[in-house]
């Protein structure tokens, strides 16, 4: 069976738009983040030759997690807008290669990612998500890998133990224990990634954690006892952090598999677009 290919559209824009940043065309219109993404689009359809496919961007609204924390992720600057307005261009290019986009109010590309997984991943559907958002890391699973667009490697389970230290089961209690600075979840102050890997490998997740405080300070690293003690003064801060690192498999999205097909190209717009746009390497492609 030819995989479901998900691809986390916002993390696919920036990444584009760092990697092209000054391509412009003939009217001095940017056009890097534009080509970047098509790029992806394209190398992605070519190699693993997918029969269905949905890009995935964030909304523009807030989301229920500023909701829970006014500090979510208020450390990000706002959106370049040399970068906003190749958006709707993109958009129209995508819809002409006869893809899906979806976009959710209230929640991030994510949720809906970790909701069509959700849903189709019952089906025995193989599912590969395409992100370098460390938060996707939390739905691998045998039938669901993740591509890292830099390096065109596939991860499952095991790869995610070996780069984040656990399984994709327990990402969610690290980042909760350790915090994310890049998203803005606060973590327990002063616990660190070793320190968090330590609890989880010897107690397990953050619930069992917290059932087992009395067993911390009899672990084998220095300050133990000082580490229950902060856990349980931080205990909220923890589960509003783990509230905020996981990922909802529960949202509201109207397309079925069937809706995802890649459907017939609109070859004369796309060509006329991509001249438009001055990409020569798509007209020839």
């Amino acid at each position: 069976m030819k995989p479901l290919i998900l691809i986390d559209g916002s993390s696919a824009l920036y990444r584009a738009y760092h990697v092209f940043p000054f391509l412009i065309n003939s009217r001095g219109e940017p056009t890097g983040a534009i080509f970047g993404f098509i790029n992806i689009l394209k190398n992605l359809i070519n190699r693993y030759q997918p029969s269905h496919i949905a890009i995935i961007f964030d909304s523009s609204s807030k989301t229920f997690r500023h909701e829970l924390f006014k500090h979510y992720k208020c450390n990000r600057s706002p959106m370049p807008n040399n970068l906003r307005i190749q958006i709707d261009p993109l958009y129209e290019i995508i819809l002409a290669m006869g893809l899906k986009i979806i976009t959710v109010n209230g929640v991030e590309a994510d949720d809906v990612i970790g909701t069509l997984v959700y849903k189709f991943n019952k089906t025995g559907i193989f599912i590969l998500i395409s992100s370098n958002d460390k938060d996707m890391a939390q739905l691998v699973t045998h039938r669901v890998n993740m591509i890292n667009n830099i390096n065109k490697n596939l991860m499952g389970p095991d790869d995610i133990k070996k780069k984040y230290g656990v399984l994709p089961e327990l990402i969610v209690d690290l980042f909760a224990i350790m915090g994310d600075s890049t998203d803005n979840i606060p973590g327990i102050p002063k616990i660190g990634k070793k320190t968090a890997l330590i609890l989880l490998r010897e107690i397990g997740n953050i619930k069992r954690i917290y059932s087992n405080l009395d067993k911390i300070s009899s672990l084998s690293f220095r300050g133990a006892k000082n580490i229950a003690l902060r856990l349980n003064k931080y205990r909220e801060i923890a589960l509003l952090s783990y509230k905020l690192a996981k990922i909802k498999t529960d949202v509201i999205v109207n397309s079925e598999y069937e809706d995802l097909i890649m459907n017939n190209i609109n070859t004369l717009l796309l060509k006329k677009l991509f001249n438009r746009h001055e990409f020569k390497r798509f007209l020839d492609n």
